[in-house]
């Protein structure tokens, strides 16, 4: 049973609004589930079904030795200083036109910095021997990355400045990583949040790099780590809570349900998130802001001058006091959007149109 079903048992009452709440956070889950699980082979899928019927899939192999056969050019990640990031993605799967077939054995994770160059993670773990995909994280300013790395059963901060890894004190066996799992890292690399599988009732980690970890309740989900404050989310009710990375604070409730979370905006109280009534509407039309530390509504903001047939699949940084970015998939076609909370106005961002949706991590958020 998942968290979002464990926190409709006694809203009994509250029929109408759980069964709306019930449809909309659960098809959003439904939706994000079955992209991760497709995973690695989501873009190969798309392409196989409108090439070619009836191909078979070849399941990623979970040995990760099978990346060296790859024949292009990219060095891995070097040792050294490196330029922020960008993204990062997974690479597709190959395709044997002849053979109706997809071999999945050589995904990595690559990254790419602001810079335009892209770097292979050879140790950045893809995907678990139960064929999970495994998270990786970017800071908000790009400069720390976080993995799970197999050889050290735990995950690693790797620093791009100084090309230095910081490898968990905490073990983390490799089979805590479910469905859905997420991962947030703070931009200094000290704080890495980990929550093993999304809708479970499984507690997730703060792991201090320095030192040891925190038990997070099962209930909450990682949206990210900013100013010292991991941010977390129980869905339905809507429940936001900054918990101090050393322990505290308490959550705070909204008036109506909620997703797609951004970070904590620069005044240190304000974030935006979408309301689920607007969550399945075609094309996109307005963010909610919100109150972080009471809870209150505080308005509404029409959003205009995105695609008028993408969908938004997320919020994430806030790149001024005025505006945030949301993440767009127009046909399959990735893109960010820094919208004007004031006006509305949206204007792109960043173009990722050559990364499929399943594939694609930004900075900053889970």
């Amino acid at each position: 049973m998942t968290r979002l079903r464990n926190a409709l048992e006694g809203l009994a009452a509250e029929a109408p609004l759980v069964s709306l709440a019930d449809a909309a956070i659960e098809g959003h889950r439904r939706r994000r589930r079955a992209t991760l699980m497709l995973g690695t082979v989501a873009t190969v899928v798309a392409l196989v079904v409108v090439t070619t019927a009836g191909a078979v899939i070849a399941w990623p192999r979970t040995d990760q030795t099978a990346a060296q056969k790859r024949t292009d050019t990219v060095p891995d990640l070097p040792a050294g200083k490196v330029g922020p990031i960008s993204h990062a993605f997974r690479t597709p799967c190959e395709i044997d036109e002849a053979s109706r077939t997809a071999d999945c054995s050589a995904v990595e994770w690559r990254v790419v910095t602001r810079s335009g160059k892209t770097y292979r993670v050879p140790d950045a773990l893809v995907a678990t021997r139960t064929d999970q995909q495994a998270p990786l994280a970017i800071s908000r300013d790009g400069r720390m990355l976080a993995y799970y790395d197999r050889r050290a059963q735990t995950f690693v901060v790797h620093k791009l400045e100084s090309g230095n890894r910081t490898v968990s004190p905490v073990a983390v066996k490799e089979g805590r990583i479910g469905v859905g799992a997420m991962l947030a890292v703070s931009d200094d690399g000290r704080y890495v949040a980990f929550d093993p599988r999304e809708g479970s009732k499984e507690p997730g980690l703060l792991i201090d790099v320095a030192n040891t970890a925190v038990s997070i309740p099962g209930k909450y989900e990682v949206i990210s780590i900013k100013n010292g404050l991991v941010e977390l989310v129980r869905y339905v009710k809507t429940d936001l809570w900054l918990m101090p990375v050393k322990g505290g604070g308490k959550p705070v409730r909204f008036d109506g349900v909620f997703i797609h979370f951004s970070e904590l905006s620069p005044d240190g109280r304000t974030v935006a998130a979408v309301e689920f009534s607007d969550a399945n509407k075609q094309g996109f039309g307005r963010l909610t802001l919100l109150d972080a530390k009471t809870g209150r509504t505080l308005r509404k903001v029409t959003v205009r001058g995105l695609p008028k047939k993408g969908s938004v699949d997320g919020t994430s940084l806030w790149p001024s006091r005025s505006e945030v970015l949301v993440t767009v998939n127009d046909k399959g076609h990735m893109y960010s959007y820094a919208v004007d909370v004031t006006t509305g106005r949206a204007k792109r961002w960043a173009d990722y149109s050559e990364v499929h949706r399943a594939a694609l991590v930004l900075p900053g958020v889970s």
